[in-house]
């Protein structure tokens, strides 16, 4: 991590200037410049990291960068501020990318996922459950989750249709402990976001990204596009009004059937 920051000497030290009684002040200026600069090198170096991975800490990033902590904490707000970084309360710092903002205003009434998003355009959606499993989190998958290694997870792969038409695979991974009732649900006849908040799991907000891949020959299969074909997966991430981490998902989808909408609003 150390070697990948290629600032130099020279342009991280601060600017000074002299005030009129002679002493020293730095320039709010150059001081501006400088943690964007940081802001700069730390996104370089974080675009090659995978989604959620942890960054190193603000004691850690000081000692790379050569600046001082409010510098690095300013240049770390930046880059929260423009979606690429989450920093969770006891648990660090995680890169996260570009993100697409997720708009939730009508959401009490339509509620969240494909399924409602479809059908606030008419549309029709269905469900083909391929697997309903319990399963032992591991690797990027607890670290996704912020669970300890072999934690148990519920994991939901589903075929999704749209007017009758394979529209992407996807797969949902929920902490067992949130909701134990899912185990038992019939996920052709039910929504999983709307059985989560039947018991009191709410989610509260959505990051997502979004990458092109090829198709492998399991996801050309289900998708009925040929191997290597061009698809868009999807990553979100689900959490509570607390910040706390409810879902885990991917969706695999035929790049050239698939569409996305984007919303923002000025706060």
């Amino acid at each position: 991590m150390q070697e990948a920051f290629l600032l130099t000497k020279r342009q991280v030290i601060p600017y000074y200037n002299k005030s009129k009684k002679g002493g020293l002040f730095m320039s709010s200026k150059k001081q501006q410049r400088l943690h964007e600069k940081i802001r700069d090198a730390m996104e370089k170096q974080f675009a090659d990291l995978a989604y959620f991975s942890p960054i190193p800490g603000e004691r850690e990033l000081c000692q790379i960068l050569g600046v001082s902590r409010p510098t690095v904490r300013k240049a770390l707000e930046l880059l929260e501020a423009e979606n690429k970084i989450v920093r969770m309360q006891g648990r660090g710092s995680f890169y996260t990318g570009e993100k697409i903002p997720v708009d939730y205003s009508e959401a009490a009434q339509r509620g969240f996922g494909l399924a409602q998003m479809f059908s606030a355009e008419g549309r029709v959606t269905r469900s083909t459950v391929l697997q309903q499993v319990v399963e032992p989190a591991r690797g990027n998958l607890a670290s996704m989750l912020g669970l300890a290694e072999e934690t148990l997870v519920f994991h939901l792969k589903r075929l999704r249709y749209v007017d009758e038409k394979i529209y992407a695979v996807t797969d949902d991974y929920i902490p067992l402990a949130l909701c134990p009732e899912l185990v038992h649900t019939d996920f052709t006849q039910h929504g999983l976001l709307r059985t989560l908040e039947a018991h009191d799991v709410h989610p509260y907000a959505e990051d997502k990204t979004i990458e092109v891949i090829h198709a492998t020959p399991e996801i050309a299969l289900y998708l009925e596009v040929a191997e290597q074909a061009p698809i868009f997966v999807t990553r979100i991430l689900t959490t509570d009004r607390e910040g706390r981490i409810i879902q885990y998902a991917t969706s695999k989808a035929d790049a050239f059937r698939s569409r996305f909408r984007v919303r923002s609003t000025k706060k």
